[in-house]
């Protein structure tokens, strides 16, 4: 049986995203590829020789993310998105615990809290499903790599620069060797990924992902960086 893309730390991200997105403030001033963002300018992030740097060691909030206060009180969630255009995307620096700090190009950067007054709890098990309170979570999209090589190295490369083991990457390769005997009907993307340890309440890891294709060279890998926060207290 197939494997499908762990999901890892990743936190779902609504499809309304890119409608938050319209509409944003040019900032191309600040940054050497075009950026638009939507909400107020965020604490978190500077712009250092031309590098978008985000401080991901300071505690999680609305102001430090950029995350604009919600129109609809019922909703449930908010998003502060920063996005770019252009097949290379764009330099982005993020600090993280530990002294670590990754470096990368991407397209997408996108943080979004989702609140849960009174959590949510299995009625037949009594397991919390969602903890009561608020969760912040970012995903980060980086330029598509073509070709399972490239799709393969890629991802390598950004296991070694967090220092994680390469046991993520010897799965994402027998998911490439897999990838021509995949059932037609079998349309969604695999792949692998990895996590560092939680440090000081955030979890951060990498994950490759792409659509089975006979040929090799069509294959096309999204390399994608997520974090996720312990659950707050809502203002």
């Amino acid at each position: 049986m197939r494997r499908s893309v762990r999901r890892g730390i990743a936190a779902v991200l609504v499809a309304t995203t890119a409608g938050l997105l319209a509409g944003c403030t040019p900032a191309s001033e600040r940054s050497p590829s075009p950026m638009t963002h939507s909400g107020p300018p965020p604490t978190a992030m500077t712009i250092e020789d031309g590098v978008e740097v985000w401080d991901l060691t300071v505690p999680p909030s609305a102001e430090a993310f950029g995350i604009a206060e919600r129109d609809d009180p019922v909703s449930s969630f908010a998003v502060g998105g920063y996005s770019s255009h252009g097949g290379g995307g764009r330099p982005v620096r993020f600090e993280l615990p530990g002294d670590r700090t990754v470096d990368l190009r991407a397209h997408d950067v996108v943080f979004q809290l989702n609140d849960s007054p009174e959590g949510v709890t299995d009625p037949r098990t009594g397991e919390v499903l969602v903890p009561e309170g608020r969760r912040y979570s970012l995903r980060v999209s980086t330029p598509a790599l073509e070709g399972a090589e490239a799709g393969q190295a890629g991802y390598e490369e950004a296991l070694a620069e967090l220092g994680l083991p390469g046991d993520s990457a010897r799965e994402l390769q027998q998911e490439i060797a897999d990838a021509p005997n995949a059932s037609p009907l079998d349309v969604g993307r695999v792949g692998a990924s990895a996590e560092l340890p939680s440090e000081k309440g955030m979890t951060f890891g990498v994950s490759s992902s792409f659509r089975p294709d006979p040929d090799p060279d069509r294959q096309v890998f999204l390399l994608e960086y997520s974090a996720v926060w312990d659950v707050v207290p809502i203002p």
